[in-house]
C-alpha cells in the first residue's frame, strides 16, 4: 500500500515549488510590511495577519534566487513550521494535489535541515519540495546589532547564553513589546489575542479615568482602557494600537501607543521585583536591539487588571452596554463568509456554504449537442460533474485558466471555471447591494470590502436547471 502526500502547489520567478498543505494556513493578498531592524536580508520585516503580526520572509532570496518585491497580483502565504507562523510572498499560489510518496526523490543531508527537501515532476514539470520547518525564524540570526543589542529575537548577545535559550526551547518566553508614556514594556505573547489599530472610541462617563471607551472589533464592543491609565502615568502621546486581552474571562483592548515588535527572551533574564507579589511588573528585561541598556518592565496581567478592576468593568458593561450598542452605531452586523477569486480582471465570491472544494484545473470533456451553456463534464472523485465557465456567464474576458471551484447544488457536483483562487473573506450584511442584471442570472448583489466592490454570485441558475435535470 502506497502513501500519498497533500502538497500546495505555488511559483516563484517562473520556478515551480511545493509545501505540505497541512502546513499551510492561509493563502491572503499581500499585505503592508512594517521594516524590522537588525533582521537578516531574507526578513522583509512584520505583517498584520488578521490581527496576529507574522514575520514575512523573501522566500526566493532564501533559495538564492535573488531578492524580489512584493507583487501585488501575487499571493502570502501563511505557514506554520512547528514553532512559528511565517509569511511568505510568492507569484501565484495553484491548487492542492495529492502525491504518491513513491514519485518524490528526497534530498537527505544527515547534517543539516535542507529547505529543499526533495523533488517530483507534475504534469511534465519539475517541483522541488520545501521542508517548512527550515523556515523556523528561531533559526534566523540577527545581523547589524549593536555591541550587547538583542537584535532580532530579544536573545542576550552572549553566544554560549543564546545557544543554551535555543537549546531549552521549552524555556523561552515570546513577548510583545509596546511604547507608551515614553516607556518600553512587554507582555505575554500567550496573553495578547490580537492587535489592532484603534478606531473611534464612544465615551463612557463615570467608567474610571482609564477606560477610554467603548470600540467596535468586528460587530462587538470592546471596552478599552489606557495601559497609561492603569499604570497611574500621564498620558504624553495619543493611542494608536490596541492589544486584545482576556483577563478572568473578560475581553478588554489595552491601548498604547506604538507597537515595537515581538521579542523573545530565556525566562532567567527576567530580573525580578522582589518583595511584592501583586505588583503591576513581573520584574524588568534589557531591552533588545537599539534599546540595549533601557529597561523593559514585563507587565503581569493579574497584577495590571485586578480581580477587583475586572468585576467593576463587568458591572458596568452589564448596566451601560446594551445602551451604547443601539445609541452609538456600535450595533452587531450579520455577515456572510464567502469564497472570493477571480474571473478576468473582475473579482468576485460566492458563499463558502455552497464550496464543497477547490480542483486543480484539467481539461473537460465535450459533449456532442449538449447545452450551450455547458463547456463539458469532467470527473471528480469518482463523480461526473458539469462544466460552467463563470468568465462567459459573466461575459469577462479570460486571463489564465487555473482551478475549478466545485459546487453541491441538491447534492449534485458543478465545476465552475475561475481564473484565480483567493481566499476567504466576510462581508457585512450592510455592504452588500442587490442589484438588476439582465445580461445574465449569475449576478444579483455587490459587496463592498476594504473599498473594493465585489460581484457576489449566485447559484440559482444551476439549481433551477437541476430541477429541469431531475424533470
Amino acid at each position: 500500500m502506497t502513501n500519498t502526500m497533500e502538497l500546495v502547489l505555488f511559483d516563484i520567478q517562473n520556478n515551480r515549488f511545493a509545501l505540505r498543505a497541512s502546513a499551510v494556513s492561509q493563502v491572503l493578498e499581500p499585505l503592508a510590511i512594517t521594516p524590522l531592524p537588525y533582521a537578516p536580508p531574507e526578513v522583509e520585516g512584520l505583517v498584520n495577519v488578521a490581527g496576529t503580526v507574522l514575520l514575512k520572509i523573501d522566500l526566493a532570496l532564501r533559495l538564492g534566487m535573488g531578492a524580489r518585491s512584493a507583487d501585488r497580483h501575487g499571493n502570502l502565504m501563511v505557514v506554520m513550521t512547528g514553532h512559528e507562523n511565517v509569511a511568505l510572498q510568492v507569484d501565484r499560489v495553484h491548487n492542492k494535489i495529492n502525491l504518491d510518496e513513491s514519485q518524490l526523490t528526497p534530498y537527505v543531508d544527515p547534517a543539516q535541515r535542507n529547505l529543499v527537501c526533495g523533488e517530483f515532476t507534475h504534469h511534465e514539470r519539475m517541483v522541488l519540495l520545501l521542508d517548512e520547518q527550515s523556515l523556523d525564524m528561531r533559526d534566523m540570526d540577527p545581523t547589524g546589532v549593536p555591541e550587547g543589542g538583542g537584535g532580532l529575537i530579544g536573545f542576550d548577545s552572549s553566544e554560549d547564553k543564546r545557544s543554551e535559550a535555543i537549546a531549552m526551547s521549552n524555556l523561552d518566553m515570546a513577548t510583545v513589546t509596546v511604547e507608551d508614556g515614553n516607556e518600553t514594556y512587554a507582555l505575554h505573547m500567550a496573553h495578547v489575542q490580537e492587535i489592532v489599530e484603534i478606531g473611534a472610541l464612544t465615551q463612557l462617563p463615570g467608567a474610571g479615568p482609564e477606560v477610554q471607551g467603548l470600540m467596535q472589533l468586528r460587530g462587538q464592543a470592546l471596552l478599552v482602557v489606557s495601559l497609561g491609565g492603569l499604570l497611574g502615568r500621564p498620558r504624553a502621546e495619543q493611542a494608536r494600537f490596541v492589544l486584545v486581552v482576556k483577563v478572568q474571562g473578560l475581553q478588554l483592548g489595552v491601548s498604547v501607543s506604538s507597537i515595537l515588535g515581538i521579542e523573545r527572551y530565556a525566562r532567567e533574564d527576567v530580573q525580578a521585583v522582589a518583595g511584592v507579589m501583586d505588583s503591576q511588573l513581573e520584574g524588568y528585561l534589557n531591552g533588545a536591539a537599539n534599546r540595549s541598556g533601557h529597561m523593559t518592565g514585563l507587565l503581569s496581567m493579574t497584577g495590571l487588571l485586578s480581580p477587583q478592576a475586572i468585576a467593576h468593568y463587568q458591572r458596568f458593561l452589564t448596566q451601560q452596554t446594551t445602551f451604547m450598542l443601539h445609541n452609538n452605531h456600535i450595533a452587531p452586523s450579520a455577515v456572510r463568509r464567502m469564497l472570493s477569486f477571480r474571473l478576468g480582471s473582475e473579482r468576485c465570491a460566492l458563499p463558502l456554504a455552497w464550496v464543497d472544494r477547490v480542483q486543480e484545473y484539467s481539461a473537460s470533456v465535450e459533449l456532442p449537442d449538449g447545452d450551450k451553456s455547458l463547456t463539458g463534464v469532467i470527473q471528480i472523485k469518482g463523480e461526473i460533474a458539469p462544466v460552467i465557465d463563470l468568465r462567459q456567464m459573466l461575459g469577462v474576458k479570460p486571463l489564465e485558466t487555473s482551478s475549478y471551484v466545485v459546487v453541491r447544488v441538491d447534492n449534485e457536483p458543478w465545476a465552475l471555471i475561475v481564473d484565480r483562487i483567493e481566499r476567504v473573506i466576510d462581508i457585512e450584511e450592510r455592504n452588500i447591494t442587490p442589484v438588476r442584471n439582465q445580461q445574465n442570472d449569475y449576478l444579483n448583489e455587490v459587496g463592498k470590502l476594504d473599498g473594493e466592490i465585489i460581484s457576489l454570485i449566485t447559484l440559482t441558475p444551476l439549481t433551477l436547471a437541476a430541477k429541469r435535470q431531475h424533470n
